[in-house]
């Protein structure tokens, strides 16, 4: 059974005080977080939804440690490491690049349109791929700290700089065996919650005795498998495995990325292949949670602005071929921000309003974008949503519904 609401977070407050915590902390159930601090000090918001789900779904002596290593991060430390101590402690860490995306809306929410404000409340990063990014932090003996602009500042350090230092770090820290799990299937054997960010290192995976193309899927920051882009058993058997491991409370993500000239590359095995169903579906679900956090900052920041516009929802379908496709809904009359999906349906209500008498046109997103350039907007979110208004004409209706059937 759920704890109440507020024992829950009275739970997480309790826990930020034990790790140091000095600021006042004032629960908002509201908006479902924690208020860390008064103004003119510094302000800290803590949203509980996702730490609530892991803590729900960890064993009762767990829970402490959930909160903990969630929490880590939210501390106002009194004191500010040196430049020596960053230097021999900084680490990267990887995370899905819609994670920053999303954070980034939430300072808007929270910041409002104060935009060098919310510059300096974002970690910097480096993109590793279109799908995922590191930033840095630095770890002591009794504390972990994501590192801020505010904080390169104050110790005369460049991100870039740092990143490589960190890189060398995580290298020194990377040298035990990868365990063979089966035939030309490797698993990571760090276990620190760094294991998924090893791939900015990538000469740990080209050394690998692999068949083909280095290929791997990280579902937990604890975990990582690696197979050969020409190992049709091992793709099969690292698909197997990255759907049990997706059960654990730190999903990261599942999608597969193949390695390529020494760079990281979004990846499937063609259609047809035995791994291709689940690979797929795999990666499809990673997309789908990406698009429904997104959803929930979206539509409370358009609420606080006043806007009335229709975050859609993606949907996911099988067909008579059995292949899994994405489909959201255009609806005449209504501004929308649509996900990128395999197919756009085209809603027209009917004089009664109900489903029975309206009309749906269905054409691929490639071909709505080829012919409604001006009525769909990218706005620049990961994954990508786009802002429509207005609606096709009856010609253009038909004439992509032609062209572009799935």
């Amino acid at each position: 059974m759920s704890a109440p609401w507020d024992e829950f977070a009275n739970v997480c407050a309790d826990v930020l005080r034990a790790r140091g915590e000095v600021r006042p902390i004032a629960l908002d159930q509201a908006r479902d977080r924690l208020v860390v601090g008064e103004a003119p000090g510094p302000v800290s918001f803590i949203h509980l939804v996702h730490a609530r789900t892991e803590w729900e779904a960890a064993p009762l002596g767990a829970r402490p440690r959930v909160l903990h290593r969630r929490f880590w991060s939210a501390i106002e430390v009194p004191t500010i490491a040196t430049r020596e101590q960053v230097l021999r402690g900084v680490l990267p860490r990887v995370r899905d690049r819609a994670w920053f995306s999303a954070v980034r809306r939430q300072a808007e929410l929270e910041l409002g349109a104060d935009e060098s404000a919310i510059d300096e409340s974002m970690l910097p990063f480096q993109a590793i791929n279109e799908e995922l990014a590191a930033h840095l932090a630095y770890e002591l003996p009794s504390s972990v700290t994501e590192i801020g602009p505010d904080r390169l500042k104050a110790w005369g350090l460049t991100f870039d700089e740092l990143y490589l230092r960190a890189k060398e770090n995580l290298r020194a820290a990377s040298q035990a065996p990868w365990e063979e799990g089966a035939p030309g299937v490797f698993v990571s054997p760090f276990h620190d919650s760094l294991d998924a960010t090893r791939v900015v290192l990538p000469e740990l995976f080209t050394a690998l005795q692999l068949k083909g193309k280095p290929v791997f899927i990280a579902p937990t920051h604890d975990i990582v498998f690696v197979t050969g882009d020409d190992d049709p058993e091992g793709l099969q058997q690292i698909a197997v495995w990255t759907e049990e491991a997706l059960l654990e409370p730190r999903a990261h993500t599942a999608i597969a990325f193949r390695l390529v000239d020494g760079a990281w590359e979004r990846w499937l095995p063609p259609k047809g292949h035995p791994a291709f169903p689940k690979l797929k579906l795999l990666a499809l679900q990673t997309t789908a949670s990406a698009y429904s956090r997104q959803k929930e900052v979206l539509e409370a920041l358009l609420e606080s602005n006043g806007h009335e516009i229709l975050v859609a929802t993606l949907r996911a379908f099988r067909a008579p071929s059995g292949d899994v496709f994405t489909a959201c809904a255009w609806q005449d009359g209504l501004e929308a921000l649509l996900p990128q999906t395999d197919r756009i349906d085209f809603v027209r209500p009917g004089p009664e309003n109900t489903a029975a008498s309206a009309k749906v046109w269905s054409t691929t997103f490639e071909i709505a974008r080829k012919t409604l350039g001006e009525l769909m907007q990218p706005i620049g979110d990961l994954p990508e949503r786009w802002r429509v208004k207005g609606f096709p004409t009856e010609t253009q209706l038909e004439q992509m519904a032609l062209e572009g059937k799935l």
